[in-house]
């Protein structure tokens, strides 16, 4: 009787091991990653191609819509787009310049989530302290 309970208890520990193993995302960490490129927000983008903070007539428009709320990206030299993670108003004054950001992928969505930034001011990468976010 107390072998079955035993191997009982057993089989449940086991089970909710795995369980909680897969739901973990296989005990995997992410893998750090350093993205760089223009910083663009990405309903300009997306609609016109916009790479500046200027759009036409529209001075400074990408940090007003990065002001507003609207979500931001990283557009790289091959044209690929990284969607951010970031509070897109913290990074309203940084839009259209080049950022070298350093972090990781979402496990569950495809957002890229900075851990350090370097932004390139007279042709040099200056460090940066990455603006406040919730996480």
């Amino acid at each position: 009787m107390f072998k079955k309970a035993l191997s009982a208890s057993l089989a449940l520990v086991l089970v909710f091991s795995m369980a909680t193993f897969s739901f973990s995302g296989g005990g995997k960490k992410a893998k750090v990653k350093t993205i760089s490129g223009t910083l663009v927000d990405l309903k300009c983008y997306a609609a016109m191609g916009v790479k500046t903070n200027d759009h036409g007539d529209m001075k400074n428009c990408g940090s007003m819509c990065a002001q507003g709320g609207l979500p931001l990206g990283i557009v790289d030299a091959k044209g690929n787009v990284y969607n951010l993670a970031v509070p897109s108003p913290a990074y309203a004054k940084y839009v259209g310049k080049e950022l070298r950001l350093t972090g990781t992928y979402g496990k569950f969505a495809n957002l890229f989530m900075p851990k350090e930034m370097e932004v390139k001011e007279n042709g040099k990468w200056v460090k940066k302290k990455l603006p406040k976010t919730m996480m």
